[in-house]
C-alpha cells in the first residue's frame, strides 16, 4: 500500500513506477504530479487500484488542475483495475475539509472511507 499526500505525490508516483511489484494499492490525497500519461499510469503499480481523495474548496485553493489530473489518473488506472476511483468528499456528503484533512475534525470518517476501499 502506498499513501501519498500533496507534494509527496510526485515522489510516490515515481516510486510506484520504479517498483510496481511492491505496490498493491495507491491512495493519493490531494496529490501533486498525478500522471495523466497512459503509459506512466500503466507502469505505476502495474494493476494496483488507485484512489484519489479530494476535499472542499478545490476552486478557491487553485487545485482544479490537480484534481482533474487525479481524476484522469483514476480513469486510466480503472482500465486495468476497476476499483480505481476518485473520492470527492463533498460529493459523498463529507464537507468542511482543508488540504490537511487528516487533521480536520472529521478525519476519522475520511479514514474509514479510505480503509474500507483498501479492504475491498
Amino acid at each position: 500500500m502506498l499513501l501519498v499526500h500533496s507534494a509527496g505525490g510526485s515522489s510516490g508516483f515515481t516510486v510506484a513506477q520504479a517498483m510496481p511489484d511492491l505496490v498493491e494499492r495507491i491512495v493519493a490525497v490531494e496529490p501533486v504530479g498525478a500522471p495523466t500519461d497512459p503509459q506512466t499510469v500503466a507502469e505505476m503499480g502495474g494493476d494496483a487500484p488507485f484512489m484519489g481523495v479530494y476535499g472542499d474548496y478545490v476552486d478557491e485553493r487553485g487545485q482544479t488542475g490537480r484534481k482533474e489530473a487525479t481524476q484522469t489518473t483514476a480513469e486510466l488506472a480503472g482500465e486495468t483495475s476497476p476499483a480505481s476511483t476518485l473520492l470527492s468528499l463533498p460529493d459523498e456528503g463529507i464537507s468542511g475539509n482543508t488540504h490537511l484533512m487528516m487533521q480536520d475534525d472529521n478525519n476519522g470518517e475520511i479514514a474509514d472511507r479510505i480503509i474500507s476501499w483498501i479492504s475491498d
